[in-house]
């Protein structure tokens, strides 16, 4: 029998995963639209910045339109990913366990390391993702995906 919490956590990922996947395609059809507001232009090309990975200066080669577009395909495929998993789960495949423990535990990490930089709302994340994780090891958790790990 399925654990209460593993089905509330797969409804909840399929759920925002759809969300996530229709505000990715919104993001990417009008990145033209929404690069021509000169806000959101500065925005972009400051964020762009600090991704890592970015040689110096390339942020400020790349359309706007082009990184909101990108952005936009890469949170679709976040989508598809929560998806993914929220189905793993809801089926009790061992792999969609191991495949959230990997992506919640990033969520953790990530909110750690904002947390560290000063920004206290992330604490909150911060603990859900890491409760997420510890249910997820949890025995009855275990047992039910089979996993001996």
């Amino acid at each position: 029998m399925r654990p209460v919490g593993i089905s509330i956590l797969s409804i909840f990922l399929l759920v925002i995963g759809a969300l996530v996947i229709l505000a990715g395609i919104i993001l990417a059809l009008f990145s033209a639209i929404i690069a021509t507001t000169p806000r959101a232009v500065e925005e972009v090309a400051r964020n762009f910045s600090f991704l890592p990975g970015i040689p110096l200066g390339l942020h400020r080669t790349v359309a706007p339109e082009l990184a909101l577009a990108f952005i936009g395909g890469f949170t679709v495929l976040m989508g598809v990913v929560m998806i993914v998993i929220g189905r793993g789960l809801w089926t009790g495949a061992n792999w969609a366990r191991w495949i959230a423990i990997i992506f919640f535990g990033w969520n953790s990490l990530t909110s750690l390391l904002n947390l560290l930089q000063g920004q206290i709302g992330s604490i909150v994340s911060l603990a859900i993702n890491g409760l997420i994780v510890y249910y997820l090891f949890s025995p009855h958790v275990r047992r039910f995906f089979k996993a001996s790990i």
